[in-house]
């Protein structure tokens, strides 16, 4: 059987197919590409794929070679990029073209490939079923790739706000999942220290009995008996009243008291903040219980530089 090869109809299939595996790799790699700079790629990798029906150099079509274009591809799309960023593109655009790849070979003999003669009848009518797969296929990679970098997006945005917390206070210490809270502004009046709120029962073990009786009722605590209650210990100078303007109501009093450390993981950096106020909250913060604390932002200033 003689088959005759459209050099254009190549081309274009190329870079189309290029084009969407680059963009999908983009996707779930996270890193911002251009549609000019993925078409520029894709006409590279497309370009090189002609080189097959020329007398080219064997070394040409060899694996360093097509590695080598690969990567040439893969920096006009994305460079620059750290080295384990560009790594991972690198690992995600082979594996997605050997799956698209799969993918077109899978439905081409879905279609029809296989009605002569098993495999072999794929290979006997692929202009018929060879389009209708790659756009099955691309249609597929497409979907794919937009629903999974949306989903690793919000991932990764979860990922920025939910931080875990350490707090350290008379030789003991606990950790806490946190949310950070652009909202939260609260600070000591007295000192201006930001203030980190917590619920109860996540922070319980810090705490002195004689704050547990109060707080244990589920009942709005009674700030002054608490006070009172710590009467000349060692607690007694650790804890102050804040007042705010949140967490639900219009105003109120929150009781809170100076740890001797706040231990913050943001990102690859532990940040240590000394000037901090824990201000105890008698209710859950999320129904889902994700996170048990609200981080006041400029707690994160030292990581930002400011």
């Amino acid at each position: 059987m003689t088959y005759t090869v459209y050099l254009d109809e190549f081309f274009l299939g190329n870079v189309l197919m290029n084009f969407t595996i680059l963009w999908f790799t983009a996707r779930v790699a996270l890193v911002p590409a251009t549609f000019r700079r993925l078409l520029g790629a894709a006409a590279l990798g497309a370009a090189y794929v002609l080189l097959v029906f020329l007398p080219a150099p064997a070394w040409l079509t060899g694996i360093p070679a097509k590695v080598g274009v690969s990567l040439l591809m893969l920096a006009t799309a994305f460079y620059p990029q750290p080295v384990r960023k560009f790594g991972a593109c690198f690992a995600i655009f082979y594996l997605a073209s050997f799956g698209l790849g799969g993918l077109v070979f899978g439905l081409t003999y879905f279609f029809g490939g296989g009605e002569s003669a098993g495999v072999a009848g794929f290979l006997d009518v692929p202009r018929g079923y060879f389009w209708p797969a790659v756009t099955a296929a691309l249609a597929v990679m497409w979907l794919v790739g937009r629903s999974g970098g949306t989903f690793l997006r919000r991932r990764r945005l979860k990922g920025l706000f939910h931080i875990p917390v350490r707090i350290r206070t008379h030789g003991r210490s606990l950790s806490v999942n946190a949310l950070l809270d652009t909202g939260n502004q609260l600070s000591d009046p007295l000192t201006n220290h930001p203030v980190v709120v917590v619920e109860f029962n996540a922070v319980r073990e810090l705490l002195p009995p004689e704050v547990h009786s109060t707080f244990e009722t589920g009942e709005e605590p009674d700030l002054v008996r608490v006070l009172k209650s710590l009467g000349e210990s060692r607690w007694a100078g650790r804890f102050r009243v804040i007042p705010f303007q949140s967490l639900g109501r219009s105003s109120g009093l929150l009781l809170g008291f100076r740890p001797d450390e706040v231990e913050i993981r943001y990102g690859s950096e532990n940040i240590r903040v000394r000037k901090v106020v824990i201000g105890v909250y008698h209710r859950q913060l999320c129904p889902e219980a994700t996170y048990r604390a609200l981080v006041n932002p400029r707690l994160l200033e030292k990581a930002a530089g400011f």
